[in-house]
Protein backbone atom coordinates (compact mmCIF):
# COMPACT_ATOMS: atom_id res chain seq x y z
CA UNK A 1 0.00 0.00 0.00
CA UNK A 2 1.14 3.52 -0.87
CA UNK A 3 1.86 5.48 2.14
CA UNK A 4 1.95 9.19 0.63
CA UNK A 5 0.59 10.94 -2.34
CA UNK A 6 1.72 14.44 -2.80
CA UNK A 7 0.48 16.11 0.71
CA UNK A 8 -1.99 13.02 1.78
CA UNK A 9 -0.81 11.15 4.23
CA UNK A 10 -2.41 7.35 3.51
CA UNK A 11 -4.49 5.75 6.32
CA UNK A 12 -5.61 2.84 5.21
CA UNK A 13 -7.16 1.21 2.04
CA UNK A 14 -11.03 1.73 2.55
CA UNK A 15 -12.19 -0.26 -0.50
CA UNK A 16 -12.64 -0.96 -4.54
CA UNK A 17 -14.59 2.32 -6.12
CA UNK A 18 -15.76 2.03 -9.39
CA UNK A 19 -12.60 4.23 -10.65
CA UNK A 20 -10.33 2.55 -8.66
CA UNK A 21 -9.00 1.61 -4.88
CA UNK A 22 -10.27 4.52 -2.63
CA UNK A 23 -7.82 5.24 0.36
CA UNK A 24 -8.60 7.11 3.30
CA UNK A 25 -5.89 9.66 4.06
CA UNK A 26 -5.11 12.56 6.07
CA UNK A 27 -4.28 16.34 4.15
CA UNK A 28 -1.58 17.39 6.00
CA UNK A 29 -1.69 20.87 4.92
CA UNK A 30 -5.13 22.05 6.08
CA UNK A 31 -5.98 18.57 8.82
CA UNK A 32 -8.55 17.30 7.29
CA UNK A 33 -9.39 13.64 6.56
CA UNK A 34 -10.05 13.00 2.85
CA UNK A 35 -11.26 9.87 0.45
CA UNK A 36 -8.37 9.42 -2.14
CA UNK A 37 -9.50 7.57 -5.54
CA UNK A 38 -6.40 6.34 -7.38
CA UNK A 39 -7.87 6.31 -10.62
CA UNK A 40 -6.78 2.61 -12.60
CA UNK A 41 -4.19 2.67 -15.68
CA UNK A 42 -7.15 1.81 -18.05
CA UNK A 43 -8.31 5.27 -18.01
CA UNK A 44 -4.95 7.32 -16.64
CA UNK A 45 -2.75 5.71 -19.27
CA UNK A 46 -5.47 6.37 -22.32
CA UNK A 47 -4.47 8.96 -23.64
CA UNK A 48 -8.19 9.69 -25.23
CA UNK A 49 -9.70 8.96 -22.26
CA UNK A 50 -7.36 10.88 -20.12
CA UNK A 51 -8.29 13.88 -21.71
CA UNK A 52 -11.68 13.43 -21.35
CA UNK A 53 -11.61 12.27 -18.19
CA UNK A 54 -9.61 15.46 -16.30
CA UNK A 55 -11.62 17.58 -18.54
CA UNK A 56 -15.14 15.70 -16.74
CA UNK A 57 -13.61 15.90 -13.67
CA UNK A 58 -12.75 19.57 -13.38
CA UNK A 59 -16.07 20.06 -14.26
CA UNK A 60 -17.29 17.72 -11.41
CA UNK A 61 -14.96 19.72 -9.04
CA UNK A 62 -16.49 23.09 -9.43
CA UNK A 63 -20.07 21.07 -8.19
CA UNK A 64 -21.08 22.38 -4.40
CA UNK A 65 -24.47 21.16 -2.97
CA UNK A 66 -24.48 19.59 0.28
CA UNK A 67 -25.79 16.01 -1.15
CA UNK A 68 -22.92 15.91 -3.70
CA UNK A 69 -20.23 14.12 -2.45
CA UNK A 70 -17.44 17.59 -3.15
CA UNK A 71 -14.59 16.91 -5.11
CA UNK A 72 -11.61 19.25 -3.98
CA UNK A 73 -9.16 17.98 -6.23
CA UNK A 74 -8.00 16.33 -9.73
CA UNK A 75 -3.89 15.28 -9.56
CA UNK A 76 -1.60 13.27 -11.31
CA UNK A 77 1.67 11.57 -10.47
CA UNK A 78 5.06 11.51 -11.77
CA UNK A 79 4.04 8.24 -13.12
CA UNK A 80 1.03 9.76 -15.11
CA UNK A 81 -1.41 8.15 -12.45
CA UNK A 82 -4.59 10.04 -11.71
CA UNK A 83 -6.16 10.71 -8.62
CA UNK A 84 -9.28 12.38 -7.12
CA UNK A 85 -9.28 13.96 -3.79
CA UNK A 86 -12.73 13.92 -2.22
CA UNK A 87 -14.57 15.50 0.51
CA UNK A 88 -14.40 11.91 3.46
CA UNK A 89 -18.22 11.16 3.95
CA UNK A 90 -19.10 9.22 7.26
CA UNK A 91 -22.02 7.10 6.85
CA UNK A 92 -23.34 3.74 4.95
CA UNK A 93 -24.17 3.41 1.26
CA UNK A 94 -27.91 3.24 0.29
CA UNK A 95 -27.81 -0.38 -0.48
CA UNK A 96 -26.61 -0.95 3.01
CA UNK A 97 -28.86 0.40 4.81
CA UNK A 98 -32.10 -1.01 3.01
CA UNK A 99 -30.85 -4.86 2.76
CA UNK A 100 -33.68 -5.63 1.25
CA UNK A 101 -36.06 -4.35 3.20
CA UNK A 102 -38.44 -1.24 2.91
CA UNK A 103 -37.45 2.10 4.66
CA UNK A 104 -40.25 4.23 6.54
CA UNK A 105 -41.87 6.23 3.42
CA UNK A 106 -41.22 9.42 4.78
CA UNK A 107 -37.49 8.47 4.94
CA UNK A 108 -37.74 6.87 1.46
CA UNK A 109 -39.38 10.00 0.41
CA UNK A 110 -37.08 12.62 2.70
CA UNK A 111 -33.73 11.13 1.03
CA UNK A 112 -35.62 10.99 -3.13
CA UNK A 113 -35.98 14.70 -2.39
CA UNK A 114 -32.57 15.58 -1.44
CA UNK A 115 -30.99 13.47 -4.24
CA UNK A 116 -33.19 15.06 -6.65
CA UNK A 117 -32.36 18.63 -5.77
CA UNK A 118 -28.55 17.71 -6.08
CA UNK A 119 -30.04 16.20 -9.53
CA UNK A 120 -31.47 20.13 -10.00
CA UNK A 121 -28.01 21.55 -9.45
CA UNK A 122 -25.69 19.60 -11.28
CA UNK A 123 -28.33 19.98 -14.34
CA UNK A 124 -28.15 23.17 -14.56
CA UNK A 125 -24.65 22.54 -14.33
CA UNK A 126 -24.94 20.41 -17.68
CA UNK A 127 -23.78 17.27 -15.84
CA UNK A 128 -24.98 14.29 -15.45
CA UNK A 129 -24.28 11.56 -13.28
CA UNK A 130 -25.55 8.30 -15.54
CA UNK A 131 -24.95 5.72 -13.13
CA UNK A 132 -26.71 6.32 -9.76
CA UNK A 133 -27.53 3.04 -7.70
CA UNK A 134 -28.17 2.45 -4.10
CA UNK A 135 -24.29 2.05 -3.80
CA UNK A 136 -23.24 5.55 -5.25
CA UNK A 137 -25.61 7.17 -2.41
CA UNK A 138 -23.85 7.22 1.27
CA UNK A 139 -26.13 8.66 4.06
CA UNK A 140 -24.42 9.82 7.06
CA UNK A 141 -25.54 9.70 10.62
CA UNK A 142 -27.41 12.61 10.21
CA UNK A 143 -29.77 11.57 8.04
CA UNK A 144 -28.23 13.38 4.82
CA UNK A 145 -27.85 12.11 1.37
CA UNK A 146 -24.62 12.15 -0.58
CA UNK A 147 -24.01 11.34 -4.11
CA UNK A 148 -20.82 9.72 -4.88
CA UNK A 149 -18.56 9.88 -8.47
CA UNK A 150 -20.89 12.57 -10.24
CA UNK A 151 -20.28 13.52 -13.64
CA UNK A 152 -17.54 10.53 -13.57
CA UNK A 153 -19.80 7.40 -13.84
CA UNK A 154 -18.83 6.77 -18.31
CA UNK A 155 -15.94 6.17 -17.04
CA UNK A 156 -16.23 3.51 -14.21
CA UNK A 157 -17.64 1.63 -17.22
CA UNK A 158 -14.81 1.84 -18.81
CA UNK A 159 -12.73 1.00 -15.82
CA UNK A 160 -14.78 -1.99 -14.63
CA UNK A 161 -15.50 -3.44 -18.12
CA UNK A 162 -19.60 -3.52 -17.66
CA UNK A 163 -22.20 -1.23 -16.99
CA UNK A 164 -24.41 -1.64 -13.86
CA UNK A 165 -27.35 -2.35 -16.58
CA UNK A 166 -29.96 -2.37 -13.95
CA UNK A 167 -30.66 1.46 -13.68
CA UNK A 168 -29.82 2.45 -16.78
CA UNK A 169 -32.58 4.33 -18.84
CA UNK A 170 -33.80 2.82 -22.51
CA UNK A 171 -31.21 4.80 -24.93
CA UNK A 172 -32.42 8.31 -25.13
CA UNK A 173 -30.66 11.35 -26.49
CA UNK A 174 -32.06 13.41 -23.22
CA UNK A 175 -29.19 12.20 -20.71
CA UNK A 176 -30.75 13.66 -18.20
CA UNK A 177 -33.53 11.36 -18.19
CA UNK A 178 -30.83 8.27 -17.30
CA UNK A 179 -30.48 10.33 -13.73
CA UNK A 180 -34.65 10.42 -13.42
CA UNK A 181 -34.91 6.76 -14.63
CA UNK A 182 -32.22 5.71 -12.18
CA UNK A 183 -33.48 7.40 -8.87
CA UNK A 184 -37.31 6.21 -10.14
CA UNK A 185 -35.42 2.85 -9.78
CA UNK A 186 -33.62 3.68 -6.23
CA UNK A 187 -37.37 5.10 -4.70
CA UNK A 188 -38.58 2.13 -6.10
CA UNK A 189 -36.22 0.16 -3.80
CA UNK A 190 -36.38 2.48 -0.75
CA UNK A 191 -39.89 1.91 -0.64
CA UNK A 192 -40.48 -2.07 -1.72
CA UNK A 193 -37.14 -3.51 -0.91
CA UNK A 194 -36.10 -4.19 -4.06
CA UNK A 195 -35.31 -3.66 -7.31
CA UNK A 196 -37.94 -2.89 -10.07
CA UNK A 197 -38.27 -6.11 -12.65
CA UNK A 198 -39.58 -6.18 -16.21
CA UNK A 199 -44.19 -6.42 -15.12
CA UNK A 200 -43.23 -5.18 -11.73
CA UNK A 201 -47.06 -3.29 -10.22
CA UNK A 202 -46.85 -0.13 -8.67
CA UNK A 203 -45.03 0.31 -4.49
CA UNK A 204 -47.87 0.51 -3.44
CA UNK A 205 -49.59 -2.89 -4.65
CA UNK A 206 -46.30 -4.54 -3.22
CA UNK A 207 -45.69 -2.65 0.31
CA UNK A 208 -49.68 -2.32 0.91
CA UNK A 209 -48.91 -0.15 4.16
CA UNK A 210 -47.50 3.02 0.97
CA UNK A 211 -50.01 5.86 0.32
CA UNK A 212 -50.98 5.28 -3.67
CA UNK A 213 -49.92 9.39 -3.79
CA UNK A 214 -46.34 7.78 -4.30
CA UNK A 215 -46.96 5.80 -7.42
CA UNK A 216 -47.38 7.96 -9.68
CA UNK A 217 -43.53 9.89 -9.17
CA UNK A 218 -42.24 7.06 -9.21
CA UNK A 219 -44.08 5.36 -12.94
CA UNK A 220 -43.02 9.18 -13.96
CA UNK A 221 -39.16 8.74 -12.60
CA UNK A 222 -39.07 5.89 -14.61
CA UNK A 223 -40.47 6.98 -18.12
CA UNK A 224 -43.51 6.24 -17.70
CA UNK A 225 -46.82 8.58 -18.19
CA UNK A 226 -44.55 11.40 -19.82
CA UNK A 227 -41.62 11.02 -17.58
CA UNK A 228 -40.15 14.08 -16.10
CA UNK A 229 -38.93 17.47 -17.59
CA UNK A 230 -36.57 18.51 -15.08
CA UNK A 231 -35.23 17.17 -11.53
CA UNK A 232 -36.56 20.21 -10.01
CA UNK A 233 -40.11 19.34 -11.12
CA UNK A 234 -39.56 16.00 -9.20
CA UNK A 235 -38.30 17.38 -5.96
CA UNK A 236 -40.66 19.61 -6.13
CA UNK A 237 -43.52 16.84 -6.45
CA UNK A 238 -41.65 14.90 -3.78
CA UNK A 239 -41.56 17.92 -1.37
CA UNK A 240 -45.21 17.93 -1.89
CA UNK A 241 -46.00 14.30 -0.80
CA UNK A 242 -43.57 14.64 2.04
CA UNK A 243 -45.76 17.45 2.89
CA UNK A 244 -48.91 15.11 2.91
CA UNK A 245 -47.32 12.53 5.03
CA UNK A 246 -46.61 15.00 7.66
CA UNK A 247 -50.13 16.16 7.60
CA UNK A 248 -51.64 12.81 7.80
CA UNK A 249 -49.20 12.07 10.91
CA UNK A 250 -50.30 14.77 12.31
CA UNK A 251 -53.58 14.55 12.19
CA UNK A 252 -53.26 10.82 13.43
CA UNK A 253 -51.68 11.75 16.38
CA UNK A 254 -54.26 14.53 17.49
CA UNK A 255 -56.68 11.64 16.69
CA UNK A 256 -55.57 9.50 19.21
CA UNK A 257 -56.26 9.30 22.77
CA UNK A 258 -53.33 10.50 24.82
CA UNK A 259 -51.22 7.34 26.25
CA UNK A 260 -49.52 7.66 29.77
CA UNK A 261 -47.05 5.11 30.28
CA UNK A 262 -46.88 2.34 33.41
CA UNK A 263 -44.32 4.43 35.09
CA UNK A 264 -45.64 7.58 34.53
CA UNK A 265 -49.18 6.32 35.56
CA UNK A 266 -47.62 4.66 38.90
CA UNK A 267 -46.71 8.11 39.67
CA UNK A 268 -49.90 10.34 38.85
CA UNK A 269 -51.32 7.47 41.35
CA UNK A 270 -48.71 8.19 43.82
CA UNK A 271 -49.65 12.08 43.65
CA UNK A 272 -53.27 11.67 43.73
CA UNK A 273 -53.16 9.39 46.71
CA UNK A 274 -50.92 11.53 48.14
CA UNK A 275 -53.56 14.90 47.41
CA UNK A 276 -57.05 12.88 48.92
CA UNK A 277 -54.35 12.16 52.02
CA UNK A 278 -53.64 15.80 52.20
CA UNK A 279 -57.42 16.98 52.03
CA UNK A 280 -58.66 14.58 54.50
CA UNK A 281 -56.34 15.61 57.10
CA UNK A 282 -57.02 19.45 56.46
CA UNK A 283 -60.43 18.32 56.57
CA UNK A 284 -59.90 16.60 60.00
CA UNK A 285 -58.16 19.02 61.67
CA UNK A 286 -60.28 22.21 60.24
CA UNK A 287 -63.34 20.39 62.06
CA UNK A 288 -61.64 19.49 65.39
Amino acid sequence: MIETLGQYKILELAGAGTLGEVYRARDNRVGRTVAITVVTDQIALNPGLREEFLRQARAAAALSHPNIVTLYEVGDDDDGGLYLIYEFVEGQTLKTIIAGRPLNVRRAVDLAGQIAEALADAHAADLVHGAMTTETIVVTPKGRAKIRDFGLAAFSRTATGAAEASNRAPDDPNAYLADFFSLGVILFEMLTGSAPVPGAGVPSAINRSLPREIDPIVAKALGKSGGYESAATLAAELRAVGAMLDVRQDALEAASPVKISPRRSYFVWIALALAAAAATAWWYFRSV
